[in-house]
């Protein structure tokens, strides 16, 4: 199925649950290919509650559309996992095969037939040492013989203790500034035969 065939069964949808949620889809639709497209949904959730008159209908239709973006979304991080996981296959197989040639190579200079440098007509392959790295540790950095000019100290604040502390009713503003926003919840009426 193609995406404008997905668009034209989403819209039937709509169209079938309710005339005001297919009229939002395709006002939603078509401003979200702007840079201004957040700003410009909210205009038309605003003007859609403005506008009409049944209230109940609105928010049904405002909780429908938000499903249906919903599922769509699902779908499209589905197909987008399905991609990463064919290019990442493609890629590691790329990346596997430079490795073994710099493998090769490495093997080649360490019995002696390829110097450290190796001039083609356009090209050179050189081999040179890497930078020193510590690759293990003798003894634990918390140990009293480890030298301290050795050792890096890393301060992090703990939020969690601090909202704790909020939360308890004590008075963290000298440490935090302590933020409660809004978030907005889409919610199923349970019907009374339940």
């Amino acid at each position: 199925m193609t995406l404008a065939q997905e668009r034209n069964v989403s819209q039937l949808s709509l169209r079938e649950l309710s005339f005001d949620a297919a009229l939002l889809w395709e006002q939603i639709e078509a401003v979200q290919r702007d840079d201004d497209a957040e700003s410009k949904v909210g205009v038309i959730i605003q003007q859609l509650m403005e506008t009409q008159n049944a209230t109940e209908t609105k928010i049904d239709s405002i909780v429908w559309v938000k499903e249906m973006l919903e599922s769509e979304l699902s779908a499209w991080k589905e197909r987008r996992e399905r991609a990463l996981l064919l290019y990442n296959d493609a890629i590691k197989v790329r990346e596997d095969s430079i490795e073994k040639i710099k493998a090769m190579l490495l093997h080649l200079h360490s019995i002696g037939l390829i110097s450290d440098r190796n001039l083609g007509k356009e090209c050179e392959i050189e081999i040179r040492n890497n930078p020193p790295s510590v690759t293990e540790l003798k003894m634990d950095i918390e140990a009293e013989e480890f030298p301290a000019q050795f050792r890096r100290v890393k301060y992090l604040a703990n939020n969690q203790a601090i909202l704790d502390a909020y939360k308890a009713g004590i008075n963290v503003e000298k440490y935090a500034n302590i933020t409660i926003g809004k978030q907005v919840r889409f919610k199923r009426k349970k019907s009374k035969g339940k």
